[in-house]
């Protein structure tokens, strides 16, 4: 898997350098509402984060991106939370020039996640068991596809608004639906 990354990165950046002349670079801050879905939905809440997204424009309909965030949900049955930092590598194409331009995109990379949890104490016969947090962390495989639209609105600001199913390997899945809105600024 790292190998994998390593050969994405390196690709990521020989693009960057023989498409150099098309060149246009943005950072998209987002705030980020993530639906936890199937076997995740049983156990969490509903999630919130953000992200962080750099562009880079390697043809007039093409942005190789790079991302990293923070999510976190919360337990249903406990006090405690999951959340996870994705660094993610992908690409969105660009379906059509204007001011409305609808996208579709895919993103993988990996997930530094951890989980901590209040252990509940009980009380037996004037003993007491239990009680403390327990914690764990992980960094598992994660991939991530969807799409949005972005909405121009001025020279160098665009909004964006995308819808995106997300999968965290570990141990056992986690798959979530990301609803992100944010705002796209130019940078050179």
């Amino acid at each position: 898997m790292k190998k994998a990354l390593a050969v994405l990165v390196v690709l990521f950046l020989l693009t960057g350098i023989t498409n150099a002349q098309v060149g246009k670079m943005a950072v998209e801050p987002n705030i980020t509402l993530a639906i936890p879905l199937g076997d995740f939905a049983d156990a969490y809440n509903m999630g919130f984060g953000g992200t962080v997204t750099f562009m880079y424009r390697v043809i007039p309909q093409m942005d190789l991106t790079g991302s990293i965030g923070y999510l976190r949900w919360g337990y249903k049955a406990t006090d405690g939370s999951y959340s996870s930092i994705p660094f993610l590598v992908g690409a969105r194409y660009y379906f059509s020039p204007g001011n409305i331009m609808p996208y579709a995109g895919a993103e993988l990379g990996l997930h530094f996640s951890s989980a901590s949890f209040e252990i509940p104490t009980y009380t037996v016969f004037g003993q007491t068991y239990g009680g403390g947090t327990a914690s764990t962390s992980s960094t598992d495989f994660g991939l991530g596809f969807g799409g949005g639209a972005l909405i121009k609105a001025g020279s160098n600001l665009t909004l964006d608004a995308t819808l995106q199913y997300n999968l965290i390997a570990s141990s056992g899945s986690y798959s979530f639906l990301s609803v992100e809105v944010g705002a796209k600024f130019g940078i050179n």
